[in-house]
């Protein structure tokens, strides 16, 4: 039987080691320790996990208002995972973030550790708007950093062209990668993430796309995403940061038959 090649990305982004919008998903796990100790136990684990790229939760941190200590912690991190891509995400409380962290202190840490070159993606939600995400873009100018712009519904998923409306407003807005996730009510809400996922991409070629159903009903999205045109997907490493996520050692079994490239780490 032939082979049926994967929508991809025309423009990949090189990341380190890895690959957003190669011939596979990428396969990311978060990292969502509180304190110190529990942030690098996570991090000394990403070396067997093998994760593709990690997600580095900083909203979940006890510290994260301290722009000096959270910087100083990306940097060991990044002195522990290697060459491992790393997205720096603090989610906003209103789209599941593990608290309500001020701005003055999310991007405060996010310019830092751009400056210091110790991550690959930055993630800013959608609903900051035009201006503020052209300003973080203008903060990225002559970087290795790209910028993920997201949407987060954790009630409810949005009708099909709704979804495909906040995928075309996140690349209208700047983003070099498009993210969306939302929670099913039912079956229907799963296969319209992956209908809006597959239109996006058509219309959309050039820049990776992240997108997936969340919980036990959506799960099938994190399996068969990349499918669609969906160029990343999150699993669980030492903890899950979403409802749905995977075990990266049950993931990767069944991409080597979705995938057959992509090979056990």
């Amino acid at each position: 039987m032939k082979q049926v090649k994967r929508l991809q990305p025309r423009h990949p982004i090189q990341a380190r080691n890895g690959l957003l919008g190669g011939d596979k998903p990428m396969v990311c796990i978060p990292l969502v320790g509180k304190d110190h100790e529990g942030i690098i136990a996570e991090a000394k684990n990403v070396p067997s996990i093998a994760p593709d790229i990690i997600e580095l939760r900083i909203d979940a941190w006890d510290f994260v208002e301290d722009v000096t200590a959270s910087a100083e912690m990306i940097k060991e991190v990044r002195a522990v995972v290697g060459e491992t891509p790393v997205i720096l995400t603090c989610r906003g409380d209103w789209e599941g973030g593990f608290k309500k962290v001020s701005d003055e202190a999310k991007f405060g840490i996010y310019e830092a550790a751009v400056k210091e070159g110790l991550v690959d993606f930055i993630d800013v939600e959608l609903i900051y708007g035009e201006e503020k995400i052209k300003k973080v873009l203008e903060t990225l100018e002559g970087t290795q950093t790209s910028l993920i712009v997201s949407f987060h519904d954790f009630k409810k998923t949005p009708a099909r062209d709704e979804l495909v409306s906040i995928l075309k407003q996140q690349i209208a807005a700047g983003a070099q990668v498009a993210k969306l996730a939302a929670m099913p009510q039912k079956e229907e809400d799963v296969l319209n993430v992956l209908s809006a996922t597959l239109e996006v991409r058509r219309q959309f070629p050039c820049i990776p796309i992240i997108t997936m159903s969340m919980g036990p009903t959506g799960a099938v999205t994190r399996l068969v995403g990349g499918l669609f045109g969906s160029d990343l997907t999150f699993a669980v490493g030492s903890q899950s940061s979403a409802p749905g996520q995977i075990p990266v050692a049950e993931l990767r079994q069944c991409f080597s038959v979705i995938h057959p490239t992509h090979t056990e780490a």
